[in-house]
């Protein structure tokens, strides 16, 4: 295998999700550079497809017409074995847990490839609701995904070293690096951010999907309780408990104080316009947006839903909160009303994720798999 080879990036489809942003920004990254550059779609038109660049080729995977995304990914090994064998990249970097297990596989039944499969541990393998047999069953699943893949790719140090515990077999395969999440736009914003006058009424941010991981009725309990700081709040994200946070937002009175935007493509401007993000979450595996907000100079409160998370915010000595617990949440949210944390070291911990630094990383670790310089 050539360093001419293609690197390719194996994504579903270009959604709103952060696993299909940060897919494209790398393939964008890599292309940039010269690089050989493959995106495998299975679907190619969504709402972060815009950000493909030109200069990646663009692929598609062929896939049945039916079923959800789990059973086309497992129709499709075939296929994607046999474009394995057609093409020989010298590397797929699998976006995120939907395809780690699927390129594995493929990989395996393509024969005697020199493809190194680099997979993305993006959700946590084990969940505080999951029941006993689901635990059994995706202890045992991602198992054998780390064993079948090259390298397990985790999005925070804390998480490669809880998964190297777990999945001893294969604890040299989780190797942390940061995603690039953020982009110059980010950086500049935070560059000309001023310092925030706590007497001012605060503009609070929330985003992500309107849905039960994200905690917004918890959100919306500890906001009801702040009654002696003025303040609004913005509501990026659509999902199926909208009707339901409305309903909840007009019977503690607060609809008047809250704007709901829906999805938005370019989150920028309303990290540029706000002063604290506020992350209620019950669990991540490594948020996107606490760090694209610190890039920019916003602040940030979180729950402690996220291992890598929390140690990041520890390097700035700052503390998570716990989880659906809205007086906590109140009592983080005032003090840093209070006392508005100082702007450069949230922007200085945030440049390791800004995209030429991750871009980096990435081909760094590839290339130890692949034994090229």
């Amino acid at each position: 295998m050539t360093s001419s080879a293609p690197i390719v990036h194996f994504l579903y489809e270009p959604g709103n999700g952060g696993l299909d942003r940060v897919a494209i920004l790398l393939a964008n990254g890599m292309a940039k550079r010269g690089i050989s550059t493959e995106l495998w779609l299975t679907k190619a038109t969504g709402p972060v497809a815009h950000l493909i660049a030109a200069d990646v080729k663009v692929r598609m995977v062929p896939s049945p017409r039916f079923g959800g995304r789990g059973l086309r990914l497992f129709l499709q090994i075939p296929a994607v074995a046999r474009m394995i064998r057609q093409h020989q990249p010298r590397a797929i970097f699998s976006a995120g847990n939907q395809t780690n297990l699927s390129l594995a596989i493929a990989n395996k039944i393509a024969g005697d490839s020199p493809t190194k499969i680099l997979q993305k541990i993006t959700n946590p393998v084990l969940r505080p609701s999951f029941g006993t047999w689901v635990k059994i069953y995706r202890k045992w699943r991602f198992g054998l995904t780390a064993r079948l893949g090259d390298l397990s790719l985790t999005l925070s140090a804390a998480d490669a070293e809880k998964y190297a515990e777990i999945y001893p077999h294969a604890a040299s395969k989780f190797q942390s690096v940061p995603n690039p999440y953020v982009t110059p736009e980010m950086l500049s914003s935070g560059e000309i951010r001023i310092a925030r006058d706590p007497e001012m009424s605060t503009r609070l941010l929330a985003i992500g999907r309107i849905a039960p991981q994200k905690g917004y009725l918890t959100l919306l309990s500890a906001l009801a309780l702040i009654v002696d700081h003025p303040w609004s709040m913005t509501i990026l994200g659509d999902g199926p408990l909208i009707e339901d946070v409305k309903r909840r937002a007009r019977k503690l009175d607060l609809i008047e104080r809250i704007e709901f935007v829906g999805f938005v493509a370019d989150v920028t401007p309303y990290f540029a316009q706000s002063d604290i993000l506020v992350l209620s979450s019950q669990w991540e595996g490594f948020p996107a947006v606490p760090i694209e907000a610190m890039a920019t100079g916003c602040a940030v409160v979180a729950t402690d839903c996220s291992d890598g998370l929390t140690q990041i915010l520890h390097q700035i000595g700052q503390d998570t909160v716990a989880i659906q617990d809205p007086e906590a949440l109140t009592k983080a949210i005032r003090d840093e009303i209070d006392s508005p944390q100082p702007i450069e070291p949230l922007r200085a911990c945030a440049t390791a994720y800004a995209i030429e630094n991750s871009v980096d990383q990435h081909l760094k670790l590839m290339q130890q798999v692949c034994r090229i310089s």
